[in-house]
């Protein structure tokens, strides 16, 4: 999956694979995921995810998450 998408956060790049440590786009400063299933597995810090109806959590590293939107805007809280 390529692209980019404006959010109100910024440009996020749409990507399935997000912060996972070996993923291309782990140094991204935005990723959108297009599914409301989330996957911290193999993710190394924590993430802010913000669906398309505005819910949040903070997704900790090899937890699992369930949003109500249809995408997930995450946001890096790497130090």
């Amino acid at each position: 999956m390529n692209g980019y998408m404006e959010t109100k956060y910024g440009t996020a790049k749409l990507t399935t694979t997000g912060y996972r440590f070996n993923s291309p786009d782990v140094d991204s400063p935005l990723c959108i995921i297009p599914s409301n299933r989330i996957s911290m597995k193999n993710v190394r810090f924590n993430i802010l995810g913000v669906d398309d109806l505005d819910n949040i959590i903070l997704m900790q590293p090899e937890g699992e998450y369930v949003f109500e939107g249809s995408y997930v805007i995450e946001i890096p809280l790497k130090k």
